[in-house]
């Protein structure tokens, strides 16, 4: 007969758990988008609606004046944009017991994790704007679907902007396209080309079109992309952008500095896990937002984001017992594309 052992698995009801009581790290995701948007408060009682208003440009004299004649006058025309305020929020609900018995404590914490989840949907907001109007295709969550209808399509067509097809949910912003090809479907989704990649080609067609449209850099002189992490892996494995930085005036440490990936022709690349990609097992595409100065606004009713702890009080008569308590934000606000000519999104390949 065996020998049995009287070990761990058999005597487990002996064995004491041990509970640290520090909490371990959570890792919050870093957001880009809410920064370069153009920030305009909408004061108390004024509705549920903003309108953004500007000047259409007058194109140069196409016809001398005479001696003593003038050309025809022309209008002063002028542009408006509706954006209408929603409200975003969540809340977790949590057990008196949960409170009085928990080594760590749960209100603290919920907080702390709901601030961050408040981070993310204003940059949500701003990506509804620039992306696509609708909340499952935009953020951490908007993989799979953002591109789903629109892989065969060309560039001149994913913009509701600018588009030149009325395919339902197009982007905000026009597209550029890293690669030669006319349709992002042509690409190798095994051997992407040089081009199809995130790197100096595609960034300098994106800086072209801004420059086209006259859009001018933000305050420090440079556009600014938002470039999700495995754009910017392609990125530093793209052989075009390694030379490129090699022989960049100042060597690499010039453009090494905290949460920036440096500067590729003029545009700031910063890193956010919010930013979308489209993931998919036949293509694995990197949406990423350059803009310059006048491309997108936000606003915010009643100073932004709001922090809430309800705890039941002696009036309270919906928790007879005092079970619960609720902590929850909430934020109202909308963002918009004032111009569309002063951002674009650059399509690339991903390739790890």
């Amino acid at each position: 007969m065996a020998d049995q052992n009287t070990s761990t698995p058999n005597n487990g009801n002996l064995l004491l758990s041990y509970f640290e009581r520090r909490v371990v790290k959570t890792l919050p995701e870093r957001v880009g988008m809410y920064q370069l948007a153009e920030k305009y408060p909408l004061p108390q009682g004024s509705g549920t609606q903003i309108t953004f208003n500007g000047w259409s440009k007058i194109t140069a004299a196409s016809v001398t004046l005479g001696e003593a004649s003038a050309n025809s006058t022309v209008s002063l025309s002028s542009r408006k944009i509706n954006a209408t305020i929603a409200s975003y929020g969540r809340a977790v609900k949590i057990t008196e017991l949960l409170e009085l018995t928990s080594i760590i404590g749960p209100v603290e914490g919920a907080i702390r994790e709901l601030e961050q989840s408040a981070a993310l949907t204003v940059d949500n907001i701003v990506q509804l704007a620039a992306f696509k109007n609708v909340l499952g295709q935009v953020g951490l969550g908007g993989g799979s679907g953002i591109l789903s209808a629109l892989m065969s399509s060309t560039a001149s067509s994913l913009c509701a902007n600018t588009g030149t097809t009325s395919n339902s949910r197009q982007f905000g912003l026009p597209a550029v396209f890293g690669t030669s090809a006319a349709r992002l479907s042509a690409v190798s989704s095994t051997a992407p080309s040089i081009s199809a990649r995130l790197g100096p080609i595609g960034i300098r067609k994106a800086v072209s079109r801004l420059r086209k449209f006259a859009v001018e850099p933000m305050a420090n002189g440079k556009y600014v992309g938002v470039a999700h992490p495995y754009a910017l892996a392609t990125l530093m494995g793209n052989s075009d952008w390694k030379q490129w930085h090699v022989n960049f005036s100042g060597g690499p440490s010039e453009s090494m500095y905290k949460h920036s990936w440096g500067t590729v022709h003029n545009v700031e690349l910063l890193e956010s896990p919010n930013i979308p990609r489209y993931a998919r097992p036949a293509h694995s595409v990197n949406i990423t937002p350059i803009v310059g100065q006048g491309c997108l606004a936000v606003t915010e009713l009643d100073g932004g984001v709001k922090m809430f702890v309800k705890r039941p009080g002696p009036q309270s008569t919906n928790d007879p017992f005092n079970l619960n308590s609720i902590v929850s934000y909430k934020v109202r606000g909308v963002a918009a594309v004032l111009n569309p000519s002063a951002g674009t999104l650059l399509f690339t390949h991903e390739r790890l």
